[in-house]
């Protein structure tokens, strides 16, 4: 095992695609252009789909490349869904029913919310160019209260530099994405599980927006009352954190054709990336994308 620096991220995990595969290691995959179409579906490897050069690369202390982010944060995620995905697509096929409660309900949460978060769908407002810049700029001023020519030369030059403002801007992107955040925490702690199930032809995709939040009429920020977060985990199954305080909600709800067409067509059209066991599927949904949301 090569000890370099891992240069080539998913941000969609390679477990989570399994249940999704046509054959072997196969997925059917389709990207958006810069005109903001999706092209053609294409047979993939898993191994190069849903991942992004440097996408988590941040800085050292040092100013050095590191992918601690990616082997460490995102690493501890990958390894809790490779234990916890196949479990539960075993529990289904056994007829039962998944639950959580308590510390494996929080840690769901968790995950699913750092899923959203990991996402070049959720990052594609931000700009690195001009977060470095910003970040440089500050420094700079900082400098004039108490000048140090060796630092104001160095942050100079580094302003002047695009390729190295990106990765000051992406490291500070990336150190605050993973960063926990108290509210989010707060505000997702009464969310409960339900499983969307499909029993009939149709099936989820697999997206790059990985877990959707869905609004039912209303905002989809997580103090809507009404939010949803649906993430598919296999064509059939998909986890679902809704609000309950009632307990109406089944455990198990069976999906009827047109929802799963409403959930799929969301998610298409606000993701870049998407994929399928099925290329007839996927190349129906793609075909009506859109652009971006």
């Amino acid at each position: 095992m090569s000890g370099g620096r891992i240069k080539k991220h998913h941000f969609v995990p390679k477990v989570l695609q399994k249940p999704f595969r046509s054959e072997g290691d196969h997925i059917w995959y389709a990207c958006r252009g810069e005109n903001g179409r999706f092209g053609d579906v294409e047979d993939r490897n898993i191994e190069s789909t849903f991942r992004l050069r440097d996408l988590y690369t941040v800085l050292d202390n040092d100013d050095t490349l590191s992918d601690e982010v990616e082997r460490s944060f995102y690493g501890h995620i990958d390894n809790y869904l490779g234990k916890i995905i196949p479990d539960l697509l075993a529990a289904f096929e056994r007829n039962e029913v998944p639950t959580f409660s308590d510390k494996a309900l929080e840690s769901l949460q968790r995950v699913t919310y750092e899923m959203i978060k990991r996402t070049p769908d959720f990052t594609r407002s931000y700009d690195d160019l001009e977060i470095g810049r910003e970040f440089i700029e500050d420094v700079l001023k900082a400098l004039e209260a108490q000048p140090d020519a060796e630092l104001q030369r160095k942050f100079t030059q580094v302003l002047s530099d695009e390729a190295s403002l990106r990765k000051q801007g992406r490291s500070i992107r990336v150190k605050g994405m993973i960063r926990k955040s108290e509210k989010v925490s707060e505000a997702m702690k009464d969310l409960v599980v339900r499983w969307a199930v499909i029993e009939g032809k149709q099936s989820f995709v697999l997206s790059s927006l990985v877990a959707y939040r869905i609004g039912n009429g209303g905002p989809n920020g997580l103090s809507n009352p009404s939010v949803e977060i649906w993430m598919p985990i296999a064509p059939k199954y998909a986890v679902v954190l809704v609000r309950d305080p009632n307990n109406k909600i089944p455990l198990r709800v069976t999906e009827d054709r047109d929802h799963v067409r409403r959930v799929n067509e969301y998610a298409i059209r606000n993701s870049a990336f998407v994929a399928s066991h099925s290329d007839r599927l996927l190349k129906s949904l793609v075909k009506h994308g859109g652009m971006l949301s």
